[in-house]
Parts: structure tokens; C-alpha cells; sequence
């Protein structure tokens, strides 16, 4: 419950946070995960395993129920060269899925395109699979190109960091909040794509502004954003053409008229906030859905 704006979005933000409870329910799962993998296979004796994703990047939301936790973790090269060539790419993933389905009996456990994912009763655990190079960078199998895929999940989280840090420490929070506004439809965006969206939109920012002019603001350009190629700004790979491979349909259309539709809804909620405090709050909380306060 708030009476302004500020208080509204600065409670949104807290509401959105997962709980210390459900992080150490994150750090033992991890741990389980990787000491059954290690069993059976050599791993990298330096960081034998890295969160990654969102948990890493701080950018993960309730519910953990609904999110995804992704896990990478990093074979020894010598002792699992055999399996870096475009034949390993799968293999690798059919040895993680054995060992897993062993360890886990009760457990569904499916091959993705990077990953094995666990349906486990608190969250879905993605496991990858990776290599680390000397250059620093890591290597994980992709299913679709049935190739090892170049990716730096470090120097992406690194990005998101400095960004966060030029902006007082708003950033992150922002992006939270996206993902509370995309978590409303039954079919999102996919949490890296509006990432990497966001991490192009403010990369040159050198201060942070109000939440709710921020959000009117990106609001506005996400139509656009949406209507262009989006870019792991890392690695250089296409991150949006899920959205035109879809038997449904087009969802790229459907994103955009989504995106049209909040940017209208944002700046009235915006241009409401001095005459209309009250109206101003139930319309950000109707953009934002169930984590943002109503007034009071």
C-alpha cells in the first residue's frame, strides 16, 4: 500500500525480489545437482559450476515457481575433448540426461536446446553444459545448429552491473519490473530478449531518473525495439526469432500491439501523476499487475 508514485514503484521493486529462504533453496540445489554430475564426470577444477541467467544477474522475480534457474556446468576439457565437435553437442546432453534421470528418479527431466531442465517442485533448473577456453570465454552445446555455441554469460552480467552502477542502482530494479509487467501474459517475451532490449535502450545512461518516467519512456520505444533484430549485445546472436518460428503465429505482431497499447497506458498513468495521484496508482498497478501496491 502507498500514497505517491514514488512509494508505489519503490515498493513495487521490494515486492519483486525473491526471499533469502528461496535463494539458499537455489545454492543446495546447485550443489546436489553439480556433486551427482561430478560423480560421473570430470569437471573444470578451477569453477566446476557458475549460476548464470537471471539468478546471476539479480534480475530474477517471484514467483520461483514460474522461473527459470540456470545452472552452468564446466567440463574438464582434456578429459571430455571427445565431445567438442557437432555429434558432442548432442551427446553431451544425452550423458547429462542419463546421469540426471538416474539421480533423480522422480524427477521429469528433458533435453532443451542448451540444457537438460529438471521440473523440480520449487523451480525448473536448467543444467548446461559448458567448456571454458583460455581466451575466458565458455562454450555450450545448442541442439538447433547441433554446434558448440560461443557465449560470455560473465561479461554479460558485468554489463548489467555497470549499467546499474551509472544509474544509481536503478537498473536492475527496472528490469525487474519489466518482467513483472511481461509475466501478466500468457505468452512473454522471453526474459533474456527484453534483457538484452533493456540493456541496449540504457547502456550510455549516466544517471538514473524517476521509475515512473523511466517506464513511460521505454515503454514508448519497446514498439519499436520489437519491430527491429534483437542482439545478444555480447556475443552478436539473434535473441528475438522465436518470434516469427511460432505454429500459432506471428507473435511479433502480437508483442508490438501489446507494446503499443501499454506505451498508451503509460504515458496517461504518467501524465496523471500531480492532478490524479490515486488514478495515477490504480493505472501504473493495472500496467504492472499483482506485485505493485494499490493506494492506501
Amino acid at each position: 500500500m502507498a500514497t505517491t508514485t514514488k512509494e508505489s514503484f519503490n515498493q513495487f521493486a521490494t515486492n519483486l525480489n525473491i526471499t533469502d529462504n528461496q535463494g539458499e533453496v537455489v545454492s543446495n540445489c546447485r550443489k546436489n545437482v553439480v556433486g551427482k554430475i561430478s560423480k560421473e564426470l570430470s569437471l573444470y577444477t578451477e569453477q566446476s559450476s557458475k549460476l548464470i541467467g537471471s539468478y546471476d544477474r539479480d534480475t530474477l522475480i517471484r514467483y520461483l515457481t514460474e522461473r527459470d534457474v540456470d545452472v552452468m556446468v564446466v567440463l574438464n576439457y582434456g578429459a571430455n575433448k571427445h565431445w567438442d565437435s557437432r555429434d558432442g553437442a548432442i551427446k553431451v546432453l544425452d550423458k547429462f540426461k542419463e546421469i540426471l534421470e538416474n539421480a533423480y528418479p522422480d524427477t521429469d527431466c528433458k533435453i532443451d536446446r542448451n540444457c537438460i531442465t529438471m521440473n523440480l517442485s520449487k523451480f525448473r533448473l536448467d543444467v548446461v553444459p559448458a567448456f571454458k577456453y583460455e581466451e575466458g570465454y565458455y562454450a555450450i552445446p545448442d541442439t538447433y545448429r547441433r554446434n558448440w555455441l560461443k557465449t560470455d554469460p560473465v561479461k554479460f552480467a558485468e554489463e548489467i552491473t555497470r549499467i546499474n552502477k551509472n544509474m544509481g542502482g536503478s537498473f536492475i530494479p527496472l528490469i525487474k519490473m519489466m518482467k513483472g509487467w511481461n509475466r501478466k501474459f500468457k505468452r512473454p517475451l522471453r526474459g533474456f530478449h527484453l534483457e538484452c532490449i533493456m540493456l541496449n535502450h540504457y547502456k550510455n545512461y549516466k544517471q538514473g531518473f524517476t521509475y515512473d518516467s523511466m517506464a513511460k519512456v521505454f515503454f514508448e520505444k519497446l514498439p519499436v525495439y520489437l519491430e527491429s533484430p534483437a542482439n545478444d549485445p555480447i556475443t552478436g546472436d539473434r535473441v528475438d526469432l522465436y518470434m516469427d518460428n511460432d505454429s500459432l503465429g506471428n507473435r511479433r505482431i502480437d508483442f508490438i500491439s501489446r507494446a503499443r497499447k501499454t506505451s498508451a497506458e503509460a504515458k496517461e498513468a504518467f501524465n496523471d501523476t500531480e492532478k490524479y495521484p490515486i488514478a495515477c496508482i490504480k493505472e501504473w498497478k493495472e500496467i504492472f499487475g499483482e506485485f505493485f501496491p494499490a493506494y492506501g
